[in-house]
């Protein structure tokens, strides 16, 4: 459960993930799911390498947990810049690196911390069949909603 869930203040929360990203050098926040959108996660701290984080929609928290943990062990342990447009054959599945336009209005953990200096990556996944959500026959951006515009529209 979450920590402001749990009865920390939003300040509390802010502090404990400011001494977790002096310790380890990011976090995972996870962000539940509602009736009518997914869950997601996010990370805070790649913004002080200097970064942009790195955000996953749609998926189960554990793969939330591994999608993001390869790309933060890119980052943080070989030292890589993810940029967008690329696609990366992970080891789940491929993602679609795409700019995510309105930090501000999801990683809002990174935003509370760096402010406009704060800008992020979307990990878009592809399907089962190898697509991605604009490359479908019937677009799917319900169960993986996209904070940016898709290639070539």
């Amino acid at each position: 459960m979450c920590d402001i869930c749990n009865g920390m203040t939003q300040d509390e929360a802010l502090e404990k993930t400011v001494r977790t990203v002096a310790r380890y050098g990011w976090q995972l926040v996870m962000v539940s799911g509602t009736a009518t959108e997914p869950a997601f996660g996010y990370t805070v701290g790649l913004t002080e390498l200097p970064h942009p984080e790195i955000l996953v929609t749609g998926r189960c928290q554990d793969d939330t947990v591994a999608l993001i943990n390869e790309l933060v062990q890119m980052v943080r342990g070989h030292g890589h810049t993810l940029m967008a447009g690329i696609v990366l054959p992970l080891q789940a599945r491929d993602v679609y690196l795409a700019p995510v336009e309105r930090p501000e209005g999801v990683v809002l953990t990174a935003v509370s911390l760096y402010g406009p200096r704060a800008t992020a990556l979307q990990a878009v996944w592809a399907d089962d069949d190898g697509c991605l959500p604009w490359e479908q026959e019937v677009p799917d951006t319900l169960t993986q909603p996209l904070y940016g515009t898709p290639p070539g529209l």
